[in-house]
């Protein structure tokens, strides 16, 4: 019984080797997916605030035109 418990055992640690080499790998994907989403994100917002600004002046155009 020895034996099989040694196997049993062998099989346990390789499969706990595969699952931590696997999330090894997970986290690296994590970090490059946040990293692109992260760019993504913070061109959006200046995208919109520059939006923002020639809506603003914009209106002051108009303002100033119909006057």
């Amino acid at each position: 019984m020895s034996d099989e418990l040694m196997l049993a055992l062998g099989r346990l640690e390789g499969k706990v080797d595969s699952l931590i080499s696997r999330q090894t790998v997970l986290d690296e994907e994590m970090r490059k997916f946040d990293a692109r989403l992260r760019s993504v994100e913070q061109s959006r917002s200046w995208l919109l605030g520059v939006a923002g600004v020639l809506g603003a002046l914009a209106s002051v155009f108009i303002q100033w035109a119909s006057k």
